[in-house]
């Protein structure tokens, strides 16, 4: 009886994950329907309820990151916005904030309704430095992680945004590096599976302080997910458009896999000893060793998806999360972006 019960539950789960891959696989033929549908219940639970919606993006925005210690800062060394991705509760600066102040960096942090469209996004993130930095023509950088960096190379580089023409102006400033952590900059297939983070990052809204019970549906529609999979409408206008010319773009994606560049290319030139001349096994070999590497990235986004033509790309060792923090605030590991992120920055253009 016990055997037949665990049989029973084994299929039902396999038919339950089964239906859910159906779904999801579904969801690819009416992509644009969706987003309509999203945004409409987005947009309408925000003229429900105005007060909710506008206490809620006043939650968010631009303000200073306040650390921990009570150390003198010394003379600035510039300033350093951090702008978060997708589904994300505000641990991800964790780590890098605290190391960039030390440093002598003025931090701000950078928070948004991450569900909806990253279009609305970009806006709101405009709205937030046009409003910040009023009559403050300072130059700043920006590290920004996974769908940030979406967001801030669509600031870049939108005609609606005319952001270089603002910043000569002085009426915001200008924008002289972006480093992108973790970016699908080509999209990201497991998007459409986003519903464990979102739970996540609900659950945790969901203990603030004064926590309104819709929040989950003012921070978005969900809109985001689908802007974020691969060869959406917004992915496809985004790389389309050149690079902005006064801007330093630096990306860094991260590698699970337990071989770097120089372990394969090692392993290859061994084979090459071993074989016949003229023999191309060990290089082909090698190829598909990069392309795994490649197509697994950070579990989340892969290294292909990260890439631009012409733009750095660093490789450090770690998933979406652990390159650039730890799960616990008493570790002492150092998340490996971060050095090379406080490198990037003290370099000067």
């Amino acid at each position: 009886m016990k055997i037949f019960k665990k049989r029973r539950w084994m299929t039902v789960a396999i038919l339950f994950l089964v239906l859910i891959f159906l779904i999801q696989v579904g969801r690819y033929f009416v992509r644009d329907q969706e987003w309509q549908a999203r945004n409409f219940i987005h947009t309408a639970v925000k003229k429900a309820y105005p007060e909710a919606a506008l206490k809620f993006e006043k939650s968010k925005g631009l303000s200073p990151f306040v650390p921990s210690s009570d150390k003198v800062l010394r003379e600035s060394l510039g300033i350093v916005i951090l702008i978060h991705g997708l589904d994300e509760p505000g641990l991800i600066w964790m780590n890098l904030a605290p190391v960039l102040v030390e440093k002598g960096f003025e931090v701000l942090i950078m928070t948004y309704p991450n569900d909806q469209p990253i279009r609305a996004s970009t806006q709101f993130f405009l709205k937030e430095i046009s409003s910040y930095f009023k009559g403050n023509t300072r130059a700043v950088s920006i590290v920004a992680h996974s769908m940030g960096g979406l967001i801030t190379r669509d600031l870049l580089t939108n005609p609606m945004f005319s952001y270089d023409k603002k910043a000569q102006q002085g009426k915001v400033p200008k924008i002289e590096r972006l480093i992108m952590v973790g970016t699908p900059n080509h999209g990201a297939e497991l998007a459409q599976f986003r519903f464990f983070l979102e739970i996540r990052d609900q659950f945790h809204q969901f203990f603030q302080k004064d926590a309104h019970w819709l929040n989950f549906l003012l921070d978005g529609g969900g809109e985001a997910g689908i802007d974020l999979l691969p060869h959406s409408r917004f992915i496809k206008e985004l790389n389309h458009r050149p690079p902005p010319e006064n801007t330093q773009f630096d990306i860094i994606a991260g590698s699970v896999s337990p071989w770097s560049k120089e372990d394969i290319e090692a392993l290859v030139e061994k084979i090459q000893k071993n074989i016949p001349e003229g023999s191309h096994g060990a290089i082909a070999l090698g190829d598909i060793l990069f392309s795994m590497i490649n197509i697994i990235g950070d579990t989340l986004v892969s290294v292909d998806s990260a890439g631009l033509d012409q733009v750095p790309l660093t490789i450090v060792p770690g998933s979406h999360l652990t390159m650039i923090r730890n799960f616990s605030r008493d570790s002492t590991r150092i998340p490996p972006a971060v050095p090379v992120i406080v490198q990037k920055l003290m370099v000067k253009k």
